[in-house]
């Protein structure tokens, strides 16, 4: 087994590497290159789509000019396709113009222009010109956090496959994802204490998949309701195929009704399971 840790995307980020038996193409200096890989993808992702800096492809954003067309990262804007879609799906309940807006004000994203509140439909005027382009109708100010960390840990997964790893846990901070055959121990804490949340007790390992939590309240004072009224729950852990799909579903479990349609059917759609506390 291998074990490196790193302090980045607002977290601690480890990357397991298990060797299976029969995985002997896999040397320690092979597996030392695919991690450092792994961290420097990680690391660009978060350097690209970081509030905190008035460089990145966000900050730019947020000082566009009227009817700019930007050159991006090619992951800024896979991302910020992935954040429309699910802006329509859940109905609001993701919404990253709302949550920047909010953040900013708070001095919590100081690489963002603070601009006037927004319409919370804004920001769906924005238009993906190319993989690398967007023309966005004015400045807006947009916090990807509610979902680029989980696409962080899938591309990391990704470098590492590419690397001959297939074996391994990429955990971001809670946000992790697993490939391989191993049983990964896994643990979520209650929203109000440290003990271990009675609601996934039944659930000890990860195995090929994902996993996703978010808490809201006094805990994290960063999470924002963008539907505009308390959160339903204290907690959420989605289990999903992949770590983007488990963080943004997270987003809108805290703030769905004990039975909410949409985000049931989205839920099967996705093959995930979700876990709420109150």
């Amino acid at each position: 087994m291998w074990q490196r840790a790193r302090v980045m995307l607002g977290t601690l980020v480890t990357i397991q590497v298990h060797r299976p038996d029969d995985a002997l193409s896999l040397d320690e200096e092979a597996v030392t290159h695919a991690i450092e890989a792994a961290f420097a993808c990680m690391s660009h992702i978060g350097r690209v789509m970081s509030a905190h800096d008035a460089q990145s492809d966000l900050g730019r954003i947020s000082h566009a000019g009227p009817d700019s067309v930007l050159s991006l990262d090619p992951h800024t804007v896979v991302v910020l396709r992935s954040a429309l879609h699910w802006h329509s799906v859940s109905g609001g309940a993701f919404n990253p113009c709302l949550a920047a807006s909010h953040l900013s004000r708070s001095g919590w994203r100081p690489g963002l222009r603070e601009l006037p509140a927004p319409d919370s439909q804004a920001w769906r005027e924005l238009r993906l010109v190319s993989d690398t382009q967007i023309q966005v109708p004015h400045a807006l100010a947009l916090d990807l956090g509610g979902i680029a960390k989980g696409y962080a840990v899938d591309q990391a997964i990704d470098v590492l496959r590419a690397q001959g790893v297939d074996s391994a846990l990429v955990n971001a901070g809670g946000d992790l994802r697993a490939i391989g055959p191993r049983a990964w121990p896994l643990q979520a804490r209650h929203a109000h204490s440290s003990v271990r949340d009675a609601a996934v007790r039944g659930v000890r390992h990860l195995v090929q998949g994902a996993v996703a939590s978010s808490v809201a309240g006094p805990r994290n004072p960063e999470f924002v309701p963008t539907l505009r009224r308390m959160p339903q729950w204290q907690s959420a852990t989605v289990r999903a195929p992949e770590c983007m799909t488990a963080d943004v579903l997270t987003k809108w479990a805290l703030q769905s009704s004990a039975l909410c349609p949409s985000l049931s059917r989205q839920l099967r759609l996705q093959g995930a399971r979700m876990w709420r506390s109150r």
